[in-house]
């Protein structure tokens, strides 16, 4: 059983590009993703948390969902921002799911990123509402998401995935990011990403590694320094990137503007 840990408010404000509020069901994330900078936020919240290890449920979340809803005004919802919603122990508990229904009933538009399929169990919440779902999609390279993201889903789900929701008519978009030098920058990469967005009416919103503290530790596992030290040359990518979606006919931006 998942142990449960105080939680004060389920929606916060968020400082988010598009979004006004973020609700997180839990505390830690399972994927365990290297490159990911939330550990660092939450070091200072959680000490304690051991990152790809510990997941926690916010107790009494949905009860103070329902409360703050009554008391907010409406606004765009990001589902989550610092951990996945559909992470493993959301299958059984099933919070993120009864969470949409509380927000979707109150009026809240909501706005999911995610790395799993498990999104998909959730259609059916979703069509004919004020629904858009993100998928991060960071290669479509099996080996990177294995050296980096080792216990996120691989990348084909989340391609079937984000397939089978933009069939239904619900608002898709793609999270290339971050995007590190080297290793899912290629021209090949790139493209297959793009082509997929134009496949599925998907923006891209991409990003740059953000290197914090335990981001650079946890790097330093999979890459030399020299590897690392390339993070500030961008611009050749970005450019390229976004001269695939003039391309496409795909429409992109960069995540934080």
């Amino acid at each position: 059983m998942i142990e449960s840990r105080p939680c004060k408010t389920a929606l916060s404000r968020s400082t988010l590009p598009g979004l006004v509020y973020s609700f997180n069901p839990y505390w830690g994330c399972m994927h365990g993703c290297l490159y990911c900078y939330v550990p660092d936020v939450m070091r200072n919240i959680m000490p304690d948390l051991k990152w790809g290890r510990d997941v926690f449920v916010k107790d009494k979340v949905l009860e103070i969902l329902r409360a703050e809803v009554k008391k907010k005004a409406p606004g765009v919802v990001g589902v989550s921002t610092a951990t996945d919603p559909y992470q493993p122990a959301e299958r059984e508990l099933e919070i993120t799911r009864r969470a949409l229904i509380i927000l979707s009933s109150a009026g809240f538009p909501v706005s999911i990123q995610t790395k799993s399929p498990l999104v998909t169990r959730d259609i059916d919440l979703m069509i004919g509402k004020k629904f858009d779902v993100g998928f991060t999609i960071t290669s479509t390279d099996k080996e990177f998401q294995m050296k980096f993201e080792p216990g996120a889903p691989p990348p084909e789900e989340r391609i079937s995935a984000l397939e089978t929701i933009s069939s239904v008519g619900i608002n898709t978009w793609i999270f290339y990011g971050p995007i590190i030098p080297g290793y899912n920058d290629s021209p090949e990469e790139m493209e297959r990403i793009v082509r997929l967005g134009a496949k599925t009416k998907s923006k891209i919103i991409y990003d740059r590694l953000n290197i914090k503290p335990t981001v650079l530790q946890r790097l330093k596992i999979v890459m030399n320094q020299e590897e690392i030290s390339r993070r500030g040359s961008f611009r050749e990518q970005f450019a390229r990137l976004e001269a695939l979606c003039r391309e496409y006919s795909v429409r992109c931006e960069f995540a934080f503007p």
